[in-house]
């Protein structure tokens, strides 16, 4: 590879001339797989979201008289899997 001069380059100045571009493009590359392997996180994110607020709503409709953190606790719970039980008190 000639530079402007119209000498032959070193290894070592090629190397240096083809770094950043390389590196660049190792970058991007890494982001757009990171951004990508995201992907399927964010849509569980979303679906237990909406559970949770879905949980939520019925809770307020259906048992009025359940407040506070035991209300969020339970909407947590089922959507994590559990059974909707009322707390013991």
């Amino acid at each position: 590879m000639a530079d402007h001069d119209g000498r032959k380059l070193s290894v070592r100045e090629m190397i240096n001339a083809h770094l950043f571009p390389v590196l660049a493009l190792l970058a991007t590359a890494s982001s757009v797989s990171i951004a990508w392997s995201l992907g399927p996180i964010a849509g569980q994110a979303t679906r237990w979201n909406a559970c949770y607020d879905a949980g939520l709503a019925w809770l307020q409709r259906n048992s009025p008289s359940i407040q506070g953190d035991d209300r969020t606790a339970i909407a947590a719970n089922y959507c994590n899997g559990g059974l909707p039980n009322k707390p013991a008190r």
